[in-house]
């Protein structure tokens, strides 16, 4: 039966690698392992799984920060269990055999969700900018599992299919969207969540996040908030009981132009590496699409600022230190 490996690098997309029985999977930094984990704990050749006729192996290959099997450290040991955590260094990952049937649904739902991303350009394109024939024959009717249905309020814009986009493709339930503005940024779309409690003490997700995203220009990714020191002890976040969030900056030819925060409180699926593939291109496009409505004024740039609420507002707000 094949397994599967699912590592989950600090502030990083998780990564997915399945293993077909019979085979190894090396594991480290080094740029030839089956799978690279660049984190400054994990070595160069760190450690193998294998497979043979007596099951499956992890075999510590000589690594400065140790292979651990459920806490436990390892130098060659015998995975008599069909799920289990492993941590390589620092770096936590989760060990499962599945069936072959079970493999090939996950594999499935992998083209599930390139269909719904596909789905949601075309939705925007069609909908919102014209672009295209009939938008209703191309609308998104996928779902990501375990992943509330996200309601349609009528006369919704093109910032808010963008924040549903990134909320329904990243398994989240709530999130919202900042766009540039003068200095500053405003908040033009939000999911779940009161736009009065956004600059209060009662917003309950992460400025560090939104922060780091805007002043770095990468995506934020954090799959398990509890680990994550600079995020678990921040007020908003305790206060939240969020379990897992991601920031995208809109970016267009180096300039920013905003950001999609998205999180969840509940359980999901990890954000892997396939996911924020998807969701990179898509708030690449977002970025064009919202350039292309801001020039036919759709976006009504001349609103007053006190339209929307601001995000020196919201993050004065908050208690920022841990």
């Amino acid at each position: 039966m094949p397994a599967r490996l699912i590592a989950y690098p600090p502030e990083a997309a998780a990564i997915s690698r399945w293993i077909p029985a019979g085979a190894r999977l090396r594991i480290g930094r080094d740029a030839d392992c089956d799978l690279r984990i660049e984190h400054p704990t994990v070595s160069r050749s760190h450690a193998e799984l294998r497979h043979d006729a007596d099951g499956w192996h992890l075999l510590d290959m000589g690594s400065k920060n140790g292979s651990h099997v459920d806490g436990i450290e390892i130098s060659d040991t015998h995975l008599d269990r069909s799920d289990c955590w492993l941590r390589f260094g620092d770096v936590l990952c989760e060990f499962s055999v599945h069936e072959d049937a079970s493999a090939q649904e996950q594999q499935q739902r992998q083209r599930e969700r390139r269909d719904l991303s596909a789905a949601w350009t075309r939705r925007i394109e069609v909908g919102r900018l014209g672009i295209g024939a009939d938008p209703d024959a191309d609308a998104p009717v996928l779902q990501r599992p375990a992943v509330a249905p996200i309601a349609r309020e009528a006369g919704a814009g093109l910032a808010d299919d963008i924040l549903r986009g990134v909320v329904e493709l990243a398994g989240c339930s709530r999130g919202f969207l900042l766009l540039a503005q003068d200095s500053d940024f405003s908040v033009r779309a939000s999911l779940m969540l009161d736009p009065d409690a956004l600059q209060g003490q009662r917003f309950s997700g992460s400025v560090g996040a939104v922060q780091r995203c805007l002043s770095e220009r990468r995506p934020i990714v954090v799959n398990w908030i509890a680990d994550e020191l600079w995020l678990a002890r921040r007020a908003s976040v305790l206060a939240g009981g969020l379990k897992s969030l991601i920031c995208l900056p809109l970016l267009h030819a180096g300039r920013v132009l905003g950001a999609v925060y998205a999180d969840r409180r509940g359980p999901g699926e990890a954000i892997s590496e396939f996911d924020l593939e998807l969701l990179c291109a898509f708030a690449d496009s977002a970025a064009v699409w919202l350039l292309a409505q801001r020039a036919f004024d759709a976006l009504a740039p001349d609103s007053p600022p006190t339209a929307a609420p601001r995000w020196t507002r919201i993050v004065g707000a908050q208690i920022t230190t841990p």
